[in-house]
């Protein structure tokens, strides 16, 4: 089943700064606003490797990449620990409703394998513009930045227990980045590393964020393969977080639509399309979507908010009698079919509006950031959702079948800059 095992990560000196101030986000969430004002507060942020940009001297953003690593590697910036570790990793930050929690996992190498094999299973289908951007950084850098995460099941509280009393000391690292404090344990006892890693043995593991990032990585594995990169080359593992997701609780955002490019784009025409399969109630300021769309969550039903502009917007409600999820995806299992985002996809967003591609359909967790675009024109309208339920994800995985793109978003997403697997030769 899975293969984790320790690797001699590489991290920030007391050089570069202020460990506040080196971190970042995940690439996919961070606009060229943001990357600016990282760099602003420490120019060695690694939000430079992580979403680089031309510099002088070097037109290719992939290449200014690998030469600031390659720099900060030689002058002390950057550095690789002594010792093969395995690395605790915690996260506590504060929910919307103001509850603190926390999210434990371990920071590891984990083999790469196929997904049809079943010992590392996605949950959603993935984009082709993404995967471009990572394979390019990877094979520039080679090097995993920033790291996937992953979920386990630990029942008995195996791993857990471990885990326990290898963070009762003192973290190596606590820094603050966004709304979370990120705490780091390295844990390099031969003992304890060897403990965990046969935990894993027979264990499946779950993306939950990062699939571009480990699509990329079985993409560039297969191309180190075929020039001649032997079997347990550095190419064969990837850098994953792994977190039990039977003792977290974990905080899930939706992501929400926005419509461009809609052809022949009428609110009225839409409405008909759809009347069939949809109830639809007209409602006026979009202060009463959010409310709306919990309440109906708490109920289990199945809704989504379509906001046209001008605070205008409609709650569709699919009817109890509907068949058409059953004609539209015929051999699914009832949970996938029954997710709002499948049922939005399915029977809005390609069978009336024809949005089936990425110049189409944008995304956006930010509830506030969706209806500014619309009302700014960027955008003829967008569908504000609810979450998927952790239950229902690994039901969908269980059925060895995959959401709709950015179908989730786990939060708080593991912040970039911590520990990264830099291959060595």
């Amino acid at each position: 089943m899975a293969e984790i095992k320790p690797f001699r990560g590489v991290r920030f000196t007391k050089y570069a700064g202020d460990m506040d101030s080196l971190l970042c986000p995940p690439y996919d969430i961070i606009n060229e606003q943001q990357r600016q004002e990282y760099l602003q507060k420490n120019p060695n942020n690694i939000v430079k490797i992580e979403l680089p940009v031309p510099e002088e001297g070097v037109e290719d953003r992939y290449a200014a990449a690998a030469k600031t690593l390659e720099n900060w590697m030689a002058n002390g910036v950057l550095e690789r620990d002594p010792k093969p570790a395995l690395y605790i990793y915690e996260e506590e930050y504060k929910t919307p409703e103001g509850t603190i929690k926390k999210v434990r996992g371990i920071t590891c190498l984990v083999k790469i394998e196929e997904f049809e094999k079943g010992v590392i299973m996605p949950h959603e289908f993935t984009l082709s513009k993404p995967k471009a951007d990572r394979l390019n950084l990877i094979q520039a850098t080679h090097a995993n930045i920033s790291t996937i995460y992953s979920l386990y099941t630990d029942k008995g509280r195996r791993t857990e227990s471990k885990l326990e009393l290898l963070t009762e000391s003192e973290p190596d690292i606590e820094a603050v980045e966004g709304e979370c404090t990120h705490r780091l344990w390295v844990i390099d006892d031969e003992v304890d590393v060897a403990a965990i890693c046969r935990d894993f043995e027979k264990r499946n593991l779950y993306i939950a964020d990062g699939h571009h990032r480990y699509e990329t990585s079985l993409k560039y594995r297969n191309m180190c393969r075929e020039s001649g990169a032997p079997e347990g080359s550095p190419c064969d593992y990837v850098m994953m977080l792994l977190v039990n997701m039977d003792e977290e609780e974990f905080t899930l955002f939706p992501t929400h639509r926005l419509i461009k490019n809609a052809g022949n784009f009428d609110v009225e025409g839409f409405l008909k399309g759809i009347a069939e399969n949809f109830h639809i109630h007209e409602h006026h300021g979009v202060s009463g979507i959010k409310p709306t769309l919990a309440e109906y969550y708490e109920q289990g039903k199945k809704v989504t908010a379509w906001y046209v502009g001008n605070d205008t917007w409609y709650l569709l409600r699919l009817r109890s009698a509907s068949t058409a999820m059953e004609s539209a995806m015929p051999d699914s299992s009832m949970a996938l079919k029954n997710l709002d985002i499948s049922i939005l996809h399915q029977l809005i967003i390609d069978r009336v509006m024809h949005c089936n591609n990425e110049d189409c359909v944008n995304y956006t967790r930010s509830f506030t950031e969706a209806i500014a675009a619309v009302d700014a024109g960027k955008y003829q309208c967008c569908f504000i959702l609810n979450p998927t339920r952790i239950q229902d994800i690994k039901d969908i995985v269980d059925a060895d079948e995959k959401m709709p793109q950015k179908s989730t978003y786990f939060y708080p997403k593991p912040t970039t800059g911590l520990v990264m697997n830099v291959y060595e030769d």
